[in-house]
C-alpha cells in the first residue's frame, strides 16, 4: 500500500510499466553478457548501511534503543542471506537458489567526513509510533525521515522504530524509484537481528525473529515483488513478481506449511522457503538466479541503487592523529530525580588516547566538567562513569561533549557532542492515594503490571482472555516515597489500538487528575512517581504549561494555566540539537509561534523562565 500510495506522484517508480520496461531491458543485457562470456568472473558488491535507532532517551540497550549487538546480528544475517552462505541459516542447496554476490557493511564514514559505526541513535522524544492501521504507520515514520535521512546515494538507510499501535506491521520498504527524502527501509525494532545471536542484550518477538523481515524489505528495496503477487491468474499468472523460477502463489503463506501448491496449473508447488513470502523466518533460506538477475539490474541501473555501489561509505576517513568521539550511554536514574549518566568515548585518532575533558551541562545550567585519563587505541572504547546530578522533577536536557584528546586540538568536531532529552519521575506530592484503571484488550492474559515504591511490590495479571471488564486498583503514598509503576504485554503490542480491542490504563490522584494514562507501548511502560514534599518552582508543572496542537502545521501555541505569568522566552531546537530560532516572549501573542518555515520532522522547543528551562518535543507536518 505505501508504494501505492507513492505510484501517484512518482508514475515511472517501480511498479509501474515504464518502470518493468526498462528493467527488462537491463536484465536482458545482463543475462546476454552471461552468455557470451563464460569466463566471466563474478563480482560482489557491497551496500554501505547506516541504521537510524528512533528512541525515546532509553539507555542503549533497552526498549527501542537498541543494542551494537542486536544491529550487527542483522547486518550479519544479510550477508548469510544475500551470499548463501555454507553453515547458516542462510544457505540452501535447492536447484533454483542462488548467491546473490551482494554484501552489507555497516559504514565508517558519515555524509560530513566523520568516522562513525554506522549507528545513528536519535531521540525523537515518544515511544515510538502510534499506528491506527498500516498506512497510519507510514505516514507517521515518514515524518522523521527527511530531518535524519544520510545522501539516499551513498548509504542505504535503515530506520528502525516501535510500532505501538497493534497493527502488525513488521516493517516496508521503499521501491526504486520514489521520494528521495524517504528512500529506505523501515523495521519494526522487535523484529530486527536474530536471537541465534542474542548475546543477552536483547530479545526479539517470534516467529519473526531471525532477521528475515529486513531481508525480505530489502529484497523489495532492491526491486522484488512479493512471491505471491499476481496470484494465480492475469498475463503474468507463471511469474507475476517477473521471475519465472518462482512457482505462481495464489496468496500469502504463513508459518511453515509442506507441500503446498496454491496454484496447481502453474509451475510446482508454492517456494514457501523464498524470503520474498510471508513465512516465518525460521523456513526461509532462498533467493532465486531470476531473483538475483532483477536485484543486480536494479543495482546497476536505478537512482539511488547503481551509485551505492560505487559509494567509499565503507571506508573509514583519512587518518589523523588526535580525533575522539563520544555517545550518552545511558542516564541509569535513581531516586527520583537522580541520574548517573555514562558516555561512550571512542578514539578515532592514530595515536593512543591517553586523556580527553568532558564536559556535560542539564538545561542551561553551569557547565560541568570531567578529566578521563586511560589508555585507548586506535577505534577501541571505554564506558566513562560521570558523577550523580540531582535534578529537579520535569523534563531535562543533558548536552555532554569532548575535548582536548591528548591535549591536542580535536582534528574532527563532528562527533564531538550527545545530547539527549528526558524526564524524571512525575510529581504526585500532592495526593495520598492513586487508583488505577485498566480497561483490557481481547487478551487479558498478556496483561501484567507492577507498582514499586523500592521496599515492596505490589503486582497484578494475567487476566482473562475476552473479559474487558474495568480492571481497578488502589495504591497509598508515603510523604516522601519514590515510586514505580510498570505495565507489561507478554505479546509486545500493548493494549491499545489494534484489531484486539481498544485497551487503555490509567492512575489517578484523589483529587481524580490523570497522573498518566496510555495503552500503545509494546512490551512495557515504565513510569516513574515522586510522591516526596519538595520546594519546586511549579511554573513548569503540566498543569501549567502545554503544547499544542501536535504535530503542528504552520502555528504552535504555547498554553498557560497562569495567563498572566508568561515566560521569559523559548528556544527551538532540530532533533540534532542545533539551535534553529530564540525569541523573547513581550506578551501573549509571542506565545503564538509560526512554524511555516520549518521542514516535516521532529523539533524541541525549550522554554524559559528566570534561568530555568523545560522542552517540550513536537512534530512538524
Amino acid at each position: 500500500m505505501y508504494n501505492e500510495l507513492m505510484l501517484k506522484d512518482y508514475p515511472e517508480m517501480m511498479g509501474s510499466v515504464v518502470y518493468e520496461d526498462n528493467l527488462k531491458k537491463a536484465i536482458s543485457i545482463r543475462k546476454s553478457l552471461k552468455q557470451t562470456n563464460t569466463k566471466q568472473t563474478s563480482v560482489v558488491v557491497t551496500i554501505p548501511v547506516v541504521v537510524h535507532v528512533l528512541h525515546n532517551g532509553e539507555d542503549i540497550g533497552l526498549g527501542s534503543n537498541i543494542s551494537d549487538a542486536q544491529i550487527l546480528s542483522q547486518i550479519d544475517v544479510l550477508n548469510q542471506d544475500f551470499r548463501r552462505q555454507i553453515g547458516t541459516p542462510g544457505y540452501n542447496d535447492h536447484p533454483d537458489g542462488a548467491d546473490i554476490e551482494i554484501e552489507f557493511c555497516l559504514v565508517q564514514k558519515s555524509p560530513e567526513g566523520c568516522p562513525t559505526n554506522g549507528i545513528d541513535r536519535i531521540d525523537i522524544g515518544q515511544d515510538g509510533v502510534v499506528e491506527t492501521d498500516q498506512e497510519d504507520g507510514y505516514t507517521k515514520v515518514n515524518a522523521f525521515k527527511p530531518s535524519t535521512i544520510w545522501d539516499p546515494s551513498s548509504y542505504l538507510n535503515i530506520w528502525t522504530v516501535a510500532f505501538n499501535g497493534g497493527s502488525g506491521l513488521l516493517g516496508y520498504a521503499q521501491l526504486p524509484g520514489g521520494n528521495s527524502e524517504t528512500d529506505g527501509v523501515v523495521i519494526n525494532y522487535k523484529h530486527f537481528g536474530s536471537i541465534n545471536y542474542d548475546d543477552g542484550s536483547f530479545s526479539l518477538n517470534g516467529p519473526y525473529n531471525e532477521g528475515r523481515t529486513t531481508t525480505h524489505e530489502i529484497g523489495h528495496f532492491l526491486g522484488l515483488y512479493h512471491t505471491f503477487q499476481g496470484g494465480c491468474s492475469g498475463e503474468n499468472a507463471n511469474s507475476g513478481d517477473f521471475c519465472e523460477d518462482t512457482p505462481a502463489v495464489s496468496e500469502a503463506n504463513y508459518n511453515c506449511p509442506v507441500g503446498v501448491d496454491s496454484c496447481p496449473n502453474s509451475g510446482g508447488v508454492d517456494m514457501i522457503e523464498n524470503y520474498m513470502d510471508y513465512t516465518q523466518d525460521s523456513c526461509m533460506n532462498i533467493f532465486t538466479q531470476d531473483q538475483k538477475d532483477r536485484m543486480l539490474a536494479t543495482l546497476a541501473t536505478e537512482i539511488n541503487r547503481s551509485s551505492l555501489i560505487t559509494s567509499d561509505a565503507c571506508s573509514p576517513p583519512a587518518s589523523v592523529d588526535d580525533d575522539c568521539s563520544i555517545l550518552i550511554q545511558g542516564l541509569n536514574f535513581s531516586d527520583c530525580s537522580q541520574i548517573a549518566p555514562q558516555v561512550r568515548l571512542t578514539n578515532y585518532g592514530s595515536s593512543t588516547m591517553a586523556s580527553a575533558t568532558i564536559s556535560y551541562q542539564i538545561d542551561s545550567g553551569a557547565k560541568q566538567v570531567f578529566n578521563w585519563s586511560g589508555s585507548l587505541d586506535y577505534l577501541e572504547e571505554i564506558i566513562v562513569d560521570l558523577p550523580i546530578q540531582n535534578v529537579a522533577l520535569g523534563n531535562h536536557n543533558l548536552v555532554v561533549s569532548v575535548s582536548n584528546p591528548n591535549g591536542n586540538v580535536d582534528a574532527r568536531d563532528c562527533n564531538n557532542e550527545s545530547t539527549v532529552n528526558f524526564d524524571t519521575a512525575i510529581d504526585v506530592s500532592g495526593t495520598s492515594m492513586l487508583y488505577l484503571s485498566i480497561i483490557p484488550d481481547d487478551y487479558g492474559s498478556e496483561i501484567t503490571w507492577e507498582f514499586d515504591d523500592g521496599v515492596k511490590r505490589l503486582t497484578g495479571g494475567p487476566y482473562t482472555d475476552g473479559d474487558r471488564t474495568e480492571i481497578t486498583r488502589t495504591f497509598s503514598l508515603r510523604s516522601d516515597g519514590c515510586y514505580t509503576f510498570k505495565i507489561m504485554d507478554s505479546a509486545g503490542d500493548g493494549i491499545c489500538c489494534g484489531e484486539y480491542g481498544d485497551g487503555s490504563y490509567q492512575l489517578t490522584d484523589d483529587q481524580d487528575n490523570i497522573v498518566v494514562s496510555g495503552g500503545s507501548y509494546g512490551d512495557e511502560e515504565i513510569t516513574s512517581l515522586s510522591a516526596l514534599t519538595l520546594s519546586l518552582n511549579d511554573y513548569f508543572s503540566k498543569e501549567n504549561i502545554k503544547i499544542y496542537p501536535n504535530p503542528a502545521s504552520n502555528t504552535l501555541n504555547i498554553s498557560l494555566g497562569i495567563t498572566s505569568d508568561l515566560p521569559d522566552g523559548y528556544e527551538i531546537y532540530s532533533a540534532l540539537g542545533q539551535k534553529l530560532r530564540k525569541s523573547n516572549v513581550v506578551d501573549n501573542s509571542d506565545l503564538n509561534i509560526n512554524t511555516s518555515q520549518l521542514k516535516s520532522g521532529l523539533y524541541f522547543i525549550r522554554i524559559e523562565k528566570e534561568g530555568y528551562f523545560v522542552s517540550y518535543p513536537f512534530v512538524k507536518n
